[in-house]
């Protein structure tokens, strides 16, 4: 006989152009959980507590990769995750691409997540700045975050705790670049790719890594700034 999975799929749809921000708050436990939450409109807020294995979760604020939408909206996001468990796939999308009517808020993302085998991917696009931070903690993680907008600075910070890390990082713009990245391990290896890129040549780009590497093969760091 075989062994079913149960798959739970949740999708939330929040009305355009609201007279106030939109707040949602989830708390799930179990496994083999798929969760979509989908805000298509400005000053949004999420804030998820998942506990459980193979999680499959994304968020989606403004829209994109590819739930496209995103009307003429002035974003302000802010998305909070704490997720316990292994082999959890998350996946965030924040966006604003086309404010065409000018002013707006940033960009707020966190990512805390417990377990082991994870693969997150972290991605910011629009006109007022992004402010990204994931945290976690368990071997063989794979983190993809992406920064991308002109007019505001992008800002992202990654602790891992745990070996075979793997992390991929882009930050694109005409505003101050900043980028941070700590790793701690027990002998792992880690490989890290990290771009920044400004068509702006007065503009800052810092990048800061703290790692400690004791793998007898060597750990991978190729650094950009463009």
């Amino acid at each position: 006989m075989g062994i079913g999975l149960v798959l739970a799929v949740i999708i939330l749809l929040i009305s355009a152009n609201p007279t106030n921000a939109n707040e949602i708050y989830i708390t799930q436990s179990g496994d083999d959980f798929s969760l979509e939450v989908q805000q298509r409109s400005k000053d949004n807020y999420v804030s998820l507590n998942s506990t459980g294995g193979a999680n499959d979760i994304t968020i989606r604020q403004g829209m994109h990769a590819d739930g496209t939408v995103d009307l003429d909206e002035t974003g302000g996001h802010e998305a909070y995750w704490t997720i316990t468990g292994g082999t959890n796939t998350v996946a965030s999308y924040q966006t604003d691409e086309n404010r065409a009517g000018g002013g707006g808020a940033p960009h707020h993302l966190a990512n805390i997540v417990n377990g082991g085998n994870n693969s997150v991917e972290h991605t910011q696009r629009g006109k007022a700045g992004h402010d990204g931070f994931i945290e976690i903690q368990g071997d063989d993680n794979n983190v993809t975050l992406e920064q991308r907008g002109n007019g505001g600075q992008q800002w992202a910070d990654i602790v891992l705790t745990g070996d075979g890390h793997t992390v991929n990082a882009s930050q694109r713009g005409t505003m101050a670049h900043s980028f941070e990245i700590d790793l701690t391990n027990s002998g792992g290896a880690y490989s890290v790719t990290s771009n920044q890129t400004t068509n702006n040549t007065t503009t800052s780009k810092t990048y800061s890594l703290t790692g400690i590497c004791t793998n007898t093969a060597g750990c991978a760091i190729t650094v950009s700034q463009n």
